[in-house]
């Protein structure tokens, strides 16, 4: 009999829990039948099956929620419970995390690979929790290149040429010292300033370029790969601590790890890459000459973005050269 009671108490409460789920509203900017939107429409369905339905998911993920910017402030107000933010607009309150763009910080892919799960994200999550944030996972975007009007392959080619950069401070400092005429403007002024001859060329990871409208204005991509441009996952942590144990334990582990979201995401940029001429661009791999001779002209960049951000910046560089050198040991 008391068996019974437990089992009826137990199908009772499962079935108050479908009843009334808990909503999870999920923010980004993914475009349709990419693979990062199955990333998320992935996570969605982990969410509903490993909750048996308590979690629901408000998955909006394809701009619904606003630009970042709003969707950022809609996150700390607790209106979005998890978000996909850029390492830029998150600096603007996090501002040691523009270190992250910072040019040629790493040695190799695999090398920052290794730091960001070592390192980086257990220090981002510290930075994040006084702002009422949790970093979950990184959203790879890709290494950072340039694309231009015309082949530039050394740094003595780009000196006074119009170069459009976002806000990042880290990508001005660099253009900055490598003597490009640096011009800021929102995307979407991007075209029609290519068009119109404002601009000479701008900065963008592969999976950003290859499927957009900058392929026929600016068809010449030097793949300078001088940093990994990305987002971070993040949830509220007010919202977080509230769940119950075993639901916040599935908020923070349903999205798909680290490794397989940097495999699905590399793979659209090498892709493009293989498939250049059918996207209307030609790719130019850096010479190791080449490599070492922007590499030289980025000296310096690194310490002033520093002393510019200000912060714990100094403290989260320090930590990033303690992962390198753990990450050179285990080899």
């Amino acid at each position: 009999m008391k068996r019974r009671t437990a089992i009826t108490s137990l199908m009772a409460a499962t079935a108050a829990r479908a009843q009334n789920p808990r909503e999870v509203a999920v923010g980004a900017y993914v475009i349709p039948g990419t693979p990062a939107d199955r990333l998320f429409k992935d996570y969605a369905k982990r969410l509903t099956a490993e909750s048996s339905g308590a979690l629901a998911p408000n998955m909006l993920i394809h701009g619904e929620a606003g630009p970042e910017e709003q969707v950022m402030t809609a996150i700390r107000r607790g209106r979005i419970h998890v978000a996909s933010l850029s390492t830029l607009v998150l600096s603007g309150i996090i501002p040691e995390l523009g270190l992250l763009s910072a040019p040629y910080l790493f040695d190799s892919q695999d090398e920052f690979d290794a730091v960001l799960d070592n390192t980086i994200i257990p220090e981002a999550n510290a930075l994040a929790a006084g702002k009422g944030l949790v970093a979950l996972r990184w959203i790879a975007l890709g290494l950072q290149n340039l694309y231009a009007k015309k082949p530039i392959l050394t740094p003595d080619a780009i000196k006074g040429v119009r170069i459009r950069v976002s806000q990042d401070l880290a990508a001005k400092l660099f253009m900055e010292a490598v003597g490009a005429d640096v011009i800021y403007l929102p995307n979407t002024d991007t075209v029609p300033a290519l068009q119109t001859g404002m601009l000479d060329g701008g900065l963008t990871p592969t999976i950003a370029y290859a499927q957009t409208g900058l392929t026929p204005e600016a068809p010449h991509f030097t793949q300078l790969e001088f940093t990994q441009i990305g987002n971070l996952l993040v949830a509220n942590k007010t919202w977080l601590d509230q769940l119950p144990p075993n639901q916040s334990g599935i908020v923070t582990g349903a999205f798909a790890p680290n490794l397989e979201i940097r495999r699905a995401l590399r793979a659209i940029s090498d892709d493009a890459l293989v498939r250049q001429k059918e996207f209307g661009f030609t790719a130019y791999p850096l010479t190791p000459e080449q490599h070492t001779a922007w590499r030289k002209a980025a000296t310096g960049v690194v310490e002033k973005l520093i002393a510019q951000i200000g912060g714990q910046t100094q403290a989260l560089y320090d930590a990033i050269q303690r992962g390198r050198r753990a990450y050179a040991e285990a080899r």
